[in-house]
Parts: structure tokens; sequence; C-alpha cells
């Protein structure tokens, strides 16, 4: 055999050991960093669901800021005043946990997005009908939350 022969066969099988173990290590580290992707997220803790009296400070605090909201709309007040209100609203139904009412509550959601966007519009017609919808429909959801 050839030296030229020899020595091609010998490259040829060092390459083919340093693939491999090039792909070992590769694979090594797609599993660690796998594994720290995962970690956090198991990891993570499982907030405790709301009380029945925080669930119920919050429908009262929902409907005291949709009440406000309403009142700013028709008194026809500034527009960061009246976006502020809305941000508080949907601030504070988002702590309203409770499974019972949460159909209720997440269409009075509905109700509320589409009177700030209407607000946004300039349609304050619009959204004070919408508005007085979402307090109907935040004190509904008081009702279904103390006939538990």
């Amino acid at each position: 055999m050839h030296i030229h022969s020899v020595m091609h066969i010998y490259y040829k099988n060092k390459v083919k050991f340093r693939m491999a173990l090039l792909k070992k290590v590769i694979l090594a580290l797609f599993v660690s960093i796998s594994m720290f992707a995962v970690t956090p997220a198991v990891m993570a803790e499982v907030p405790e669901p709301a009380s029945m009296e925080e669930v119920a400070e919050s429908i009262e605090e929902a409907i005291k800021f949709s009440e406000q909201t309403l009142e700013a709309l028709k008194a026809n007040e500034s527009k960061s005043n009246v976006l502020a209100l809305f941000k508080a609203t949907k601030k504070e139904s988002k702590k309203i946990e409770s499974t019972p009412v949460e159909r209720t509550r997440s269409k009075a959601s509905q109700r509320m997005a589409k009177a700030r966007l209407s607000f946004k519009k300039g349609d304050s017609p619009k959204a004070i009908e919408l508005m007085t919808e979402v307090v109907e429909l935040f004190k509904e959801v008081q009702q279904i939350h103390n006939a538990i």
C-alpha cells in the first residue's frame, strides 16, 4: 500500500472520530440547555386561588370602578382620566377568580373592551351604552357570587 493511501485512510478515520465526538458534545449541550429551560417553568409555584372574601372584594371594586368610568364618560371628562379608569376597572376585574362567575365576568370584560374602543374612536354614546351594560354585568357577577 502506498503511503498516501495510508495517510488518507488515517485522516478519514480521524475526521469520522472527531465528527462523532462533536455530535456527542452538541447533543449533550442541547440536553443540558433544554433542562435549564424547563426547570424554571416546573419549579414555579402555582398561586393559591383567591378566597371567597377576596373575590367579593374584587367584585365590589370592579363595580365601583366601572360606575366611576361610566360617570366619567357621562361627564365628558378628559380622555386620559377616562382611559385610566378603564384600566383600573380591567385590572380589578382580572382579580375576580371564581369559576361560577367566569362566564359573566368575561362578558363584562368584552363589553368593557368594546366600550373603551368606542371611546377612543370618539363614539361616546356607544361607549356609555356599553359601560352601562358592564356595570349591570358586574352587578350580576356579584349576585351570582353571593348566591354561592
